[in-house]
């Protein structure tokens, strides 16, 4: 696995480099956003609601996108980002599907912690039903989220015609088919990224290997309709022995999500009418995250963010 740390050094060069490609006009992202400072965008996740908590992952200042503090920031930075944003009784708007979905509370800064100390403890008022594989955002922008809600569970037929495509990803990867059966749907969402009536599909597998030596193999993928199926544009893929899991930790973990990319929500990030595609993995030291916006017909990963958390 590669290091939480090289990521963030790596990231920010191809932040930096591809921002503008994603926002657009400076001055238009400025007309686009009333907030008087920094938008800044969170993800939101919960495990018994209506309690949750809320970590950056996106600052965009100036027309360009740049990264928050991380766990492994300087002291005074992480105290100086809480006080600004984590004050208790701050409030945000909660976004879900690209659309707003009611508000947070800030309970209690976490700056003083050992762990994920750039989060934040919060209550959640939100129509949005969350849990480990099903997160929103928050943002203290008025602007963003403007658009129709269009994220929901895919259909029976949605999954059936999705499910070959998973399947020949798989082999392609060199998979034997003995092992199909064993695969899990992790979290599978339907999306209208494009705003065209019709949905994509956003979902994140693994498929288990349990004899001669466990064994996981992840894949991610956003897949678009085409006719009456589906094709796949997204596809990142990832093999798991045991030695790649950190000492004190089971390989069962990824089936919870643990190093396995997830979609977080979509979201139109530059008034396009099209919904950049936003993700995140979990590590056991700390958790990335990447924005997926489609150029001329294909998806890039336009941003990447690594935040350490704090040793396993």
């Amino acid at each position: 696995m590669r290091s939480l740390r090289t990521l963030v050094a790596s990231s920010l060069t191809l932040s930096l480099l591809l921002a503008t490609l994603l926002v657009g006009n400076p001055a238009q992202t400025k007309a686009q956003d009333n907030s008087p400072k920094a938008t800044v965008l969170f993800v939101v996740s919960a495990l018994q609601l209506p309690n949750a908590s809320v970590v950056p992952f996106l600052i965009i200042e100036g027309g360009q996108f740049k990264q928050p503090i991380a766990g492994d920031s300087d002291a005074a930075e992480i105290e100086s980002f809480s006080r600004e944003h984590y004050s208790k009784g701050r409030k945000y708007r909660v976004l879900f599907g690209g659309s707003e979905a009611g508000s947070l509370t800030v309970t209690k800064s976490n700056k003083d912690e050992e762990c994920a100390r750039t989060s934040a403890d919060v209550t959640l008022r939100s129509q949005a039903k969350l849990n480990r594989n099903v997160m929103a955002l928050a943002t203290n922008s008025a602007s963003l989220g403007g658009g129709k809600n269009t994220r929901r569970p895919p259909t029976a037929a949605e999954r059936a015609a999705l499910m070959p495509l998973v399947q020949a990803a798989y082999k392609q990867k060199g998979l034997a088919a003995s092992l199909l059966p064993g695969l899990v749907t992790v979290n599978l969402t339907a999306l209208d990224l494009n705003n065209d009536g019709k949905a994509e599909l956003v979902g994140s597998f693994v498929v288990k290997k349990q004899k001669g030596g466990a064994e996981r193999y992840a894949l991610f993928l956003i897949a678009e309709p085409q006719g009456n199926s589906y094709r796949t544009t997204v596809l990142q893929y990832e093999k798991f022995v045991e030695k790649d899991i950190m000492s004190g930790a089971d390989i069962t973990i990824i089936e919870n999500g643990v190093y396995l990319e997830r979609l977080v929500d979509g979201l139109d990030f530059d008034g396009d009418g099209a919904s950049e595609v936003i993700t995140q993995t979990d590590g056991l030291e700390g958790d990335s995250y990447s924005i997926y916006k489609k150029q001329d017909g294909k998806w890039n990963k336009v941003y990447e963010f690594g935040n350490y958390r704090c040793g396993f």
